[in-house]
């Protein structure tokens, strides 16, 4: 994102330099032309509300860029039965059977439901975001840069197509996995 901008209006009149009505006014307009995040304009406003200068180079970037809703993972009963039904009404196809017993439906050329024997049946397990340019051990970085704990899981017989996994709890504690945009289980 750019560096904090003050334009000025030419329909208003002019107003000494520093006035923090000027200050607002450029943020919004940053914000409505998507030069600032929401997020970074609540912390500009914030940080202008306690008296700190901030500009949106000093806010603190994402950790990473959600690209898709990647997949759901769902804890069933019977992993057969539950693809079965899919299949029949949804006419969904098993893309990928992973090696701890579950299997993957596909939803299209970018997403995939995940049935998995996981206890607490009828339950959502995780959903999963897709994201460019994973790299599980950087991600884990910058999610802790933000206060978020990630946990990454090194275990060949939960994934099918190499890589590790990336997962973490958002603040209602539903559990979130990252993995590279376009992976299909």
């Amino acid at each position: 994102m750019n560096k904090l901008k003050i334009p000025h209006d030419q329909n208003q009149p002019k107003t000494e330099a520093g006035c923090p009505f000027e200050h607002f006014d450029a943020l919004l307009e940053q914000y409505e032309s998507k030069q600032l995040s929401r997020r970074q304009l609540l912390g500009a406003l914030v940080a202008s509300a306690v008296g700190v200068s901030i500009t949106p180079a000093q806010a603190q970037a994402p950790a990473a860029v959600g690209r898709s809703m990647n997949h759901v993972s769902l804890s069933v009963s019977d992993v057969q039965r539950s693809a079965d039904f899919y299949s029949r009404v949804l006419g969904l196809e098993i893309i990928s059977r992973p090696a701890n017993g579950g299997l993957n439906m596909g939803l299209g050329p970018e997403s995939f439901l995940g049935l998995y024997e996981l206890g607490n049946p009828g339950r959502m397990h995780h959903l999963c975001v897709g994201v460019d340019n994973y790299n599980p051990d950087l991600l884990a970085e910058r999610l802790s840069d933000h206060g978020v704990q990630a946990n990454i899981n090194r275990d060949p017989a939960n994934r099918t197509s190499g890589g590790d996994q990336l997962y973490f709890n958002d603040p209602d504690g539903i559990l979130v996995q990252l993995a590279q945009h376009g992976y299909l289980g």
